[in-house]
């Protein structure tokens, strides 16, 4: 059986990678570049090959992509470590090394393979994001293995702000003789280049970066490696509808919410709890959905202490009961374990039938409509799942993430090629809280995305 043929620009990736042996595939969600990829890979034939990958990701998707292209031959070469303790999986390394076949590993595996100190002639990043903090155990690995060609994909390359190019272009290779000589020197150097703290001076004990050289100069020495496709201008998607819901908690949770604010302690249900100044902010989080996380500080322990009711969480759910009700199918995010644990006690309430991201055969129940709401955190299902299969077009934050790369990928899920009705993402956010802040920060993450993207595709 011959392979499937790709769309027009996924070859023009096949081409690109064929030709840079620094590549940046910085390819919008749903465009096919995990297939681009093994579609060059199948056409290189290196000798050796090593592919880094997310958990699910590394068991799932990269050979299932094989078979659904046709990649019989390259499926098979394709072997599969991530389990087992660390002398078998370094045996499980050894042996597809010397037998020349092709290794796939989760990120938390990377340094199993810099230990090793073997030499690919590939080395694939997926999710080229995972290494934008430089100083991270994965990015310190991933720097120190030794490969003739390296490329990364993302479909964020920036997620936050422009400081995450730094670890991404070490990443892929560019540390010495790169194009700006005091990337070499670096990232203390760099930073101190082309950013200030505009936060210097005031007394508090963290930074906020602002870049002083525009991006379009930051970005100029590196962009004939990078290849950019806007999921915008290649997928027929029907249109896209982001609405915010804004609720107004009730006086008793404003009070509580405003208490914490101002003294950096909350009368919960007549307890009182006290937290220092860097729990405030994760508190406050909680706390518009109506609960809050305390930390036994003899113990180690954490409990949580809960509100009587959460007039966030009751919105969110009775959002979804209505669109279940007319025949919808809903894919819900939430941030904190005791908001999923919340939500769930309420679905049960409304008879919803439910499943969560991890829960066995979660995916296929979802695509066979054996369900009506899917639940997971944007961390563990925003990459490499494909959920339209169902026909499913909502999507529903309960809390927000401030990672854009987060709020991208989770929201690609539905937004794919092959969708056939309007998606809709309906977020809820706390009126005057920090929610409000989230919500207008991750806007602004996402204009600083579109203009990298402008400026390199």
């Amino acid at each position: 059986m011959s392979t499937l043929k790709l769309y027009n620009y996924q070859q023009r990736i096949v081409e690109f990678c064929k030709t840079e042996p620094r590549a940046i595939l910085s390819v919008g969600c749903g465009l096919g570049k995990t297939a681009s990829v093994l579609h060059y890979i199948n056409e290189a034939k290196p000798k050796s090959c090593i592919i880094i990958a997310p958990k699910f990701v590394a068991n799932h998707v990269w050979k299932q992509e094989c078979i659904k292209w046709n990649l019989h031959d390259l499926y098979d070469k394709l072997v599969i470590c991530w389990h087992y303790n660390k002398k078998k999986r370094l045996e499980i390394i050894r042996e597809a090394y010397d037998n020349n076949k092709y290794l796939i590993v989760t990120r938390d595996n990377v340094g199993d393979i810099s230990d090793m100190k073997l030499e690919f002639d590939l080395l694939v990043m997926d999710e080229l994001t995972s290494y934008k903090n430089h100083a991270s155990g994965r990015s310190c690995s991933v720097y120190k293995i030794n490969a003739k060609q390296r490329i990364g994909l993302t479909g964020t390359f920036i997620t936050n702000s422009a400081i995450d190019i730094y670890g991404q272009l070490v990443a892929v290779g560019f540390g010495n003789n790169a194009p700006q000589k005091d990337i070499n020197r670096g990232f203390y150097r760099w930073r101190a280049s082309h950013f200030r703290d505009v936060l210097a001076g005031a007394g508090l004990k963290f930074q906020k970066w602002q870049n002083t050289t525009p991006l379009k100069d930051l970005i100029e020495p590196y962009k004939k490696h990078i290849f950019t496709l806007d999921s915008s201008d290649w997928l027929e998607v029907p249109e896209v509808s982001y609405i915010p819901h804004v609720v107004e908690l009730s006086d008793p949770e404003m009070n509580e919410y405003l208490r914490l604010n101002t003294m950096l302690s909350v009368n919960l249900n007549d307890e009182v709890i006290a937290f220092t100044e860097n729990q405030k902010f994760a508190k406050l989080q909680t706390l518009c959905n109506g609960f809050v996380y305390v930390d036994d500080v003899k113990t180690g322990l954490r409990e949580v202490k809960r509100g009587e009711h959460s007039t966030k969480l009751d919105e969110v759910v009775e959002f979804v009961a209505r669109a279940v009700s007319e025949g919808e199918q809903v894919l819900l995010f939430y941030a904190f374990i005791e908001e999923r644990e919340w939500i769930l006690e309420k679905l049960k309430k409304e008879h919803i039938r439910f499943a969560d991201i991890k829960g066995k055969n979660a995916i296929n129940k979802w695509n066979n409509r054996d369900i009506e709401v899917l639940l997971g955190h944007p961390s563990s299902c925003g990459h490499g799942l494909n959920m339209h299969t169902s026909g499913a077009r909502m999507m529903v934050w309960s809390s927000l993430p401030y990672d854009a790369e987060l709020w991208s990928q989770g929201c690609a899920r539905l937004i794919r090629q092959g969708q056939k009705r309007g998606v809709q993402i309906h977020s809820f956010i706390a009126k005057n809280t920090v929610e409000v802040k989230k919500y207008t920060s991750l806007q602004n993450k996402q204009e600083l995305l579109q203009e990298f993207i402008d400026l390199t595709k």
